[in-house]
């Protein structure tokens, strides 16, 4: 690794969720094996059983913190099996996984409760945080849909909501229109077991533009060395300030695009592409992204 600049492949960190506390916080528990939807969820001994429990009993700037599940020989930790919606007035919430390794996958696991059709998590409030949470899509509509209508103000999910050491696997981060200062940091992506479904980002302008969305030190990766369908990462309509800085990109999928980006403005550095011989238009869409110290699979420069 010593070859690639500084600064890439550097996925995970240690748990930053202190930073996020404040004075004004309340902090709930949630601990699925020992936990009761009878418990308010504000001791780790009365700890909330579901996700959505807390979330509901949460209010602006509260900090819930997902103790893993238990750990099954053969199969890993036990996920927990909900999808969660997050209310308007639930602006700065913080949902945080408890875990003591810098790779969230092997700890709080979350997965959809309905196939085809389901998330799990539709995210509505602004400046949501999520922290060291390993995100199971299989056969779902995606990992988190997060909702923003500028127009109406009744949804503003991606505005400066934010993923921090996460990891999101067979499904995608779908953002319904626009928004602003969505970050990824520290995440990483990898398409379903077998191939097929792709993990990763799809970022939706159309009358509400997108502003200040980054990507910054992620992984992009197909599903257990089988290639994925689409795009890694999908920017369509307007979007201005984009950043995707540090970021690694596995396999070709087999669209043939690793990123598509249409009317976006910003800026791409410092990223690596598998293959051996990528092209900045046959394989990457950018646009009036500007790429900057990009390489490929044999350490050249694409062209």
């Amino acid at each position: 690794m010593s070859t690639f600049p500084d600064g890439l492949f550097q996925y995970g960190g240690q748990p930053v969720g202190a930073t996020w506390a404040s004075p004004w916080s309340v902090a709930r528990f949630v601990d699925y094996d020992n936990g009761s939807v009878g418990y308010d969820g504000l001791k780790p001994t009365q700890a909330c059983a579901t996700i959505q429990q807390a979330v509901t009993a949460s209010s602006r700037g509260d900090v819930i913190y997902v103790r893993p599940r238990a750990y099954v020989v053969g199969t890993g930790f036990s996920r927990y099996t909900e999808e969660v919606t997050t209310a308007l007035a639930q602006s700065d919430l913080s949902i945080i996984g408890c875990v003591n390794t810098p790779n969230p996958e092997y700890g709080v696991r979350w997965k959809h409760a309905t196939n085809t059709t389901g998330y799990c998590l539709i995210n509505i409030a602004p400046a949501l945080h999520l922290e060291n949470i390993g995100f199971f899509a299989e056969d779902a509509a995606g990992a988190v849909h997060i909702l923003n209508n500028g127009a109406t103000d009744t949804q503003r999910g991606s505005d400066g909501t934010t993923f921090y050491n996460c990891v999101i696997k067979a499904g995608r981060v779908i953002n319904a229109d626009g928004g602003d200062g969505l970050t990824f940091k520290n995440c990483y992506f990898h398409g379903k077991y077998g191939g097929g479904a792709t993990g990763g980002i799809t970022f939706t302008c159309s009358a509400n533009p997108g502003r200040r969305l980054k990507i910054l030190n992620c992984g992009f990766q197909e599903g257990n060395g089988a290639t994925c369908a689409t795009e890694y990462i999908n920017i369509a309509g307007v979007a201005s300030e984009v950043v995707i800085k540090d970021c690694y990109f596995g396999l070709k999928p087999t669209s043939g695009k690793f990123i598509l980006i249409t009317s976006s403005t910003g800026i791409i550095s410092n990223c690596y592409f598998e293959d051996a011989d990528v092209g900045l238009t046959s394989e990457l869409t950018l646009d009036s992204v500007l790429p900057a110290g990009l390489w490929d699979g044999s350490m050249a420069m694409p062209s």
